[in-house]
């Protein structure tokens, strides 16, 4: 196996049926994948060591609160850390060109937006401004931390310039309908929530600051 210097995280919670294959599609370039899971209650973590992640266990406040104690309690030594969720896979022509362009990046380029490939239900949700959503998900150890919103969080830089690669991560979820519906309605709640912040400032509030001429975030 080669490894390119980067470390993966995931954040799980029961996702027995999307693991393997998201870890499958970074074992080739990943020095080590990081799996923090929330106690789930089926095979998650079984599988995760099975295929030689190191898993870690932390109960669940939100996303960005999760992601953030990944940064400050993993044992990463690479130069770079790639977000990645459990339902998601990286591409093999995505793979190819972290193989090809990470290693020579000049040191002022501290993150790297990457595009999100959308499919529901099987199929590829091309128009409607779903595709091409371009993401910073990679970016240096030490320089980035996601942004305390409970929802639609981003990863923020310190320091630094970003660059776009050209190819894909896949948003794959193999869920059915109806759990995509209670997903939803989670959503609707966490944005309330974020919306009732901005007003009563009840919790730490953090985020990217908006430009309409910007990426996703």
């Amino acid at each position: 196996m080669t490894s390119f210097n980067l470390s993966v995280i995931i954040l799980t919670y029961n996702e027995e049926q999307h693991l393997e294959r998201c870890i499958s599609s970074v074992r080739d370039i990943a020095t080590n994948v990081y799996v923090i899971d929330c106690f789930s209650t089926d095979h998650t973590s079984e599988i995760a060591i099975s295929l030689g992640a190191q898993v870690y266990e932390n109960r669940w406040v939100n996303y960005a609160t999760q992601f953030n104690w990944a940064l400050d309690n993993l044992p990463i030594s690479t130069k770079w850390i790639l977000r990645l969720d459990a339902d998601e896979v990286v591409t093999d022509d995505l793979k190819l060109e972290l193989k090809t362009r990470l290693h020579s990046l000049p040191d002022d380029i501290s993150g790297i937006h990457i595009k999100r490939r959308m499919v529901f239900m099987d199929k590829w949700i091309r128009h409607g401004d779903m595709y091409p959503v371009f993401m910073l998900r990679l970016f240096r150890t030490g320089i980035g931390r996601c942004e305390m919103r409970w929802m639609d969080e981003h990863i923020k830089i310190s320091h630094g310039t970003t660059v776009a690669f050209e190819h894909d991560i896949v948003d794959h979820n193999l869920n059915n309908l109806t759990w995509w519906i209670a997903k939803h309605n989670s959503y609707a709640t966490r944005e309330a929530v974020d919306l009732l912040n901005v007003n009563y400032n009840f919790i730490k509030y953090d985020e990217v600051e908006p430009d309409l001429r910007g990426s996703q975030a």
